[in-house]
């Protein structure tokens, strides 16, 4: 127990030493496919969300970025449409990381959390979805960071029989970072 405990406290220390810390705040468009019986598309909805996220030098070329944030929807019928989402991705520098700006991929994985009340004799909708995303990002300074990316929910969304329920949406997000990297 004592060798685990020193594993996992070496592994957090070896990860914080070029991480950095920040607030994110993003807008997300997006739409839902039904399709059973009945097969049709809603139109788009937006949301603006808020967070906060942890980001590792894994290599010259790699970082892991881990983030937490709340999102406000547009209102589905007299209800908020709030969420609580974790994301994982990872940012590849294709030219490397040598200089503080830099264009970078992102893909990654994300779990969400819809907020709204689901007892309400309409469990149409699930409360919880995973989903993949991809994306494109710039460092524009040490502090501030641009995101672009598309997202696709990989689980269904819908807790009816025969209907299926797929989410899809366009997002921008614009990144703080509180510490720098170490150089």
């Amino acid at each position: 127990m004592k060798k685990l405990f020193l594993s996992i406290i070496l592994l957090l220390f070896c990860f914080t030493v070029n991480a950095q810390f920040g607030a994110s705040l993003g807008y997300e468009s997006s739409k839902a496919k039904v399709s059973g019986d009945e097969s049709f598309t809603t139109g788009y909805s937006g949301s603006l969300s808020i967070g906060l996220f942890y980001e590792s030098d894994i290599s010259n070329k790699l970082d892991l970025l881990s983030s937490f944030d709340f999102g406000i929807g547009e209102k589905v019928g007299d209800e908020s449409n709030n969420t609580i989402a974790v994301g994982l991705d990872l940012q590849y520098y294709p030219a490397g990381k040598e200089y503080y700006e830099g264009f970078f991929i992102q893909p990654g994985i994300g779990f969400g959390y819809s907020l709204r009340d689901m007892d309400d004799g309409r469990d149409a909708i699930v409360g919880i979805g995973l989903s993949g995303s991809i994306g494109l990002g710039f460092d524009l300074s040490e502090k501030f960071t641009v995101i672009g990316s598309y997202r696709i929910n990989l689980s269904d969304s819908s807790n009816i029989d025969g209907i299926t329920t797929k989410i899809s949406g366009f997002g921008a997000s614009l990144l703080y970072k509180f510490k720098f990297r170490n150089k």
